[in-house]
């Protein structure tokens, strides 16, 4: 049963997201989603082992976005299953969702005091282009408070790296460093988040490296879709 979310009242943290909260923003982080999920981990919303989510546990999805993955493991756990999505902005929040289902409006780097050792599971994706270097150590330790002892936490990054030798798209990439290297943004997390969340107080930390198809694949039009809209939505970053 779907019910309308409740009225949630904006905090001035400061973002550096480089692109806007717009509707067309929140299409492409659909579509972004949804391409990863099947893509790259073969439709599966969740990939750590050995876990399963039983009646009254919780989860937690830092940069929550629009909301839908969440929305979509909602529709795989049992109702009981409470599920919490954050970001600094409520403004891509759904209107619709399960009763189960709750949003925020908080920051990664400072999380509530009351949700230490509470969360089961945590999820977040993609935030590379949202935290500086300093506040991925905040943002890490924050995230293994509030965890449950032996819980488990599943990131997805990318880094701003291309294959291509020359081309559009490789300057699009070097132009996505560049800003990165401006905005104080950690290009280097594909080779130093193991060890970030280690010392954060990680144990049995996994790690997973996975190339983009090419646009020839049997996924072309998601993803060139996916990387059209990203491309336009960072141009004014550029």
């Amino acid at each position: 049963m779907a019910v309308n979310s409740s009225h949630i009242e904006e905090r001035p943290f400061v973002s550096h997201y480089i692109v806007s909260y717009t509707e067309d923003e929140r299409e492409r982080l659909d579509l972004q989603n949804r391409y990863f999920t099947q893509v790259l981990f073969n439709g599966q919303l969740i990939c750590v082992p050995d876990i399963s989510l039983d009646p009254g546990d919780e989860v937690l999805e830092s940069a929550t976005g629009t909301g839908i993955w969440l929305l979509d493991v909602a529709q795989d756990v049992h109702p009981s299953v409470s599920l919490t999505g954050i970001d600094i902005s409520q403004r891509l929040f759904p209107t619709q969702h399960p009763q189960n289902v709750t949003f925020a409006v908080h920051t990664v780097t400072s999380l509530p005091e009351s949700w230490s050792n509470k969360f089961k599971l945590v999820n977040q994706r993609l935030i590379n282009g949202a935290l500086t270097r300093e506040q991925w150590g905040m943002a890490l330790s924050e995230l293994y408070r509030v965890l449950k002892p032996g819980g488990w936490i599943q990131l997805l990054e990318s880094s701003p790296e291309a294959t291509l030798s020359s081309g559009p798209m490789k300057r699009y990439a070097d132009a996505i460093a560049a800003v990165f290297v401006n905005k104080r943004f950690a290009s280097d997390l594909n080779e130093t988040l193991g060890q970030r969340l280690k010392d954060a107080g990680f144990v049995n930390v996994q790690k997973r490296t996975t190339a983009l198809p090419r646009l020839d694949s049997q996924d072309v039009d998601l993803e060139f879709q996916g990387q059209k809209r990203l491309f336009v939505a960072s141009i004014p970053v550029l």
